[in-house]
């Protein structure tokens, strides 16, 4: 008969190495000795860079593998879709080689009625009026780009905002706070993204669960791509062809190459991943991409803006 050991951590009796009601594994000596301590961290990086490597081949040869994998109960080879994504945004946060989603307050205040409203409630300052007022002086002058307008603008911006010392206060706080906040905040992307998931699949009555795994899987390729990947290629051709080339670079330019991106991976994670034949998953990541850039994209932002502005506050 086997011995019964009681676990140290839930106090439920078992027999073997590990309890069979909470997982907690039962240390002998062994497990306590130095030579194990550091077999442990050999362990823990051979895995990471096992399961690491194999989601990256998964996501660069057969998009959409890795999510149904994961679904199907085939987890033991790849990293955690959560976890992945998480480590991603952790990357990003280290290395923030693009600002991202991550706009100034000036811009928030441009863009969104809302924010206006909140802000012009705690500064007691017209910030419709401010704006009117900015845009007027920024028609008046004669600029050779648009650039050169927008840039002038921001700071024209800079010093109205100076004269209204609460108003200057809550920028800068915003602004410090808004650049971890809007990186860890892009959590909330994958609920959404999951969301059109299951409106374009909705008749193939799959678990909620799964279009959750998918959304992880297609917003990872995005962080990693966009600002991960993309800003390393600019920066290497940054030092091979003239800065000129370099800085004729457009936001704009710099959008449609992510978005076409992850068209394209959509596409062939659609197909992977819900068997459905080439025409109509590039027909669903069209209206995946549109309603990525267009309405997660744009909730995205309302949430960071809210969120901040609160913790600014």
């Amino acid at each position: 008969m086997q011995e019964q050991y009681t676990c140290k951590n839930c106090g439920h009796s078992f027999t073997g190495k590990f309890c069979n009601q909470c997982g907690e594994k039962r240390y002998s000596d062994h497990d306590k000795s130095i030579p194990h301590f550091f077999e442990d961290a050999i362990h823990f990086i051979t895995h990471f860079e096992g399961t690491f490597f194999n989601t990256l081949k998964a996501m660069a040869t057969q998009p959409g593998r890795w999510a149904k994998d994961f679904c199907n109960g085939r987890r033991k080879p790849y990293f955690r879709p959560l976890s992945f994504f998480m480590l991603l945004v952790i990357l990003y946060l280290i290395f923030p080689m693009f600002t991202g989603l991550n706009m100034p307050f000036k811009l928030h205040l441009a863009e969104s009625k809302l924010s206006r409203m909140l802000v012009s409630q705690k500064t007691k300052v017209n910030i419709d009026s401010l704006i009117t007022k900015v845009d007027s002086v920024v028609d008046s002058r004669k600029f050779s780009n648009a650039d050169q307008a927008y840039f002038f603008g921001l700071s024209y911006a800079d010093s109205l905002m100076r004269f209204y010392p609460k108003l200057h206060q809550l920028e800068l706080v915003y602004n410090r706070k808004s650049e971890k906040t809007s990186k860890l905040l892009l959590l909330v992307l994958i609920p959404i993204s999951a969301l059109f998931l299951w409106i374009l699949h909705f008749f193939q009555k799959r678990m909620f669960f799964d279009h959750l795994v998918l959304a992880t899987e297609l917003n990872s390729f995005h962080i990693l791509f966009t600002y991960l990947l993309l800003p390393l290629v600019l920066i290497l051709l940054s030092m091979v062809f003239p800065k000129d080339w370099f800085s004729s670079i457009s936001d704009f330019s710099l959008t449609l190459i992510s978005q076409l991106m992850l068209g394209l991976y959509s596409a062939r994670a659609l197909k992977g991943f819900y068997g459905q034949n080439g025409y109509m998953s590039l027909l669903k990541a069209i209206f995946f991409v549109a309603a990525f850039y267009l309405l997660a994209i744009k909730s995205y932002k309302i949430i960071l803006f809210v969120v901040t502005y609160y913790l600014s506050a």
